[in-house]
């Protein structure tokens, strides 16, 4: 799996990652601090954001996305 890009507050607290397995599949993970959720769509990463209190647009690309052990 690698990380192809990320957006994130600008804060650092919420950050959205666009990750590629080596088959071609793609999905978002929300990382929070220390959780990690993996495996999701866009519209469940909206949902999950609009629940914390974070819109979307609050979200700004970051240049070099860290690739997390998964």
């Amino acid at each position: 799996m690698k990380v192809i890009g990320a957006m994130q507050t600008v804060a650092g607290d919420w950050r959205v990652e666009v990750v590629r397995h080596t088959s071609g599949s793609r999905w978002y993970r929300l990382v929070h601090h220390d959780n990690v959720v993996d495996f999701l769509t866009i519209g469940r990463v909206a949902e999950l954001l609009a629940q914390a209190g974070v819109d979307m647009g609050e979200l700004s690309e970051v240049e070099a996305p860290i690739t997390r052990a998964g």
